[in-house]
């Protein structure tokens, strides 16, 4: 009946009973030998875990919602006054990429909105037509993504377009989303001052 123990410990024990000097030798170099590159592996296998943790994606990343969704929503609900119908621009940068045009679409009648005077004036008509209903224009600023991605900083903007309110300028606001076990938190915002106002011209000098 063949042996059942593995090729390489049967070898092994075969090799050691025909022990000679050399033999010796040769057994006590191959131990060093592995007791090394036992050590290296374990340090190998903790450096690679190391870089693994440094690479892992967010832990938030297959959740059902996203940060920017999360900063979109914080944005609209707390505006003054509150939104009742959206308008995104598209094909440029200033329009909200696609999760954070679902938290528009989440809180109210949505529609794109551009540069052509055309199409403005399109979905101004349409808007009148609806009734008098508080109108934002979400102006996406970009994100900046911390801490392997569970921290993101969105920026936002928005103008109020239509109705009583048309021309009013809503605050640009930084809104942080952080990622925990319970998936994205909203612990801080940050309304960007207005720019500051141009200098009053000096007046003139008498007889000038």
């Amino acid at each position: 009946m063949p042996s059942s123990r593995p090729f390489f410990a049967t070898s092994f024990s075969g090799f050691a009973r025909r022990t000679t000097p050399f033999a010796t030798a040769a057994l006590v170099s191959l131990a060093a030998c592995g007791e090394g590159g036992a050590k290296d592996s374990a340090g190998g296998n903790n450096q690679a875990a190391n870089d693994a943790a440094g690479d892992a994606p967010s832990m938030c990343a297959s959740r059902d919602t996203t940060a920017l969704r999360v900063a979109v929503l914080d944005y609209i609900t707390t505006a003054d006054p509150r939104p009742q119908r959206f308008l995104s621009t598209f094909g440029t940068d200033s329009a909200l990429p696609e999760d954070g045009f679902k938290s528009l679409q989440d809180k109210g009648p949505t529609y794109y909105y551009n540069d052509n005077p055309k199409n403005q004036q399109q979905v101004r008509d349409k808007l009148e037509q609806a009734g008098p209903y508080t109108t934002m224009l979400v102006v996406y600023k970009g994100k900046q993504e911390r801490d392997n991605g569970n921290t993101v900083t969105v920026t936002l903007g928005g103008h109020y377009i239509g109705g009583e309110h048309e021309g009013k300028v809503a605050p640009v606001r930084e809104i942080t989303v952080r990622c925990d076990s319970t998936g994205w938190r909203l612990p801080s915002s940050v309304t960007k001052p207005a720019a500051p106002a141009a200098p009053a011209a000096a007046p003139a000098a008498p007889g000038a």
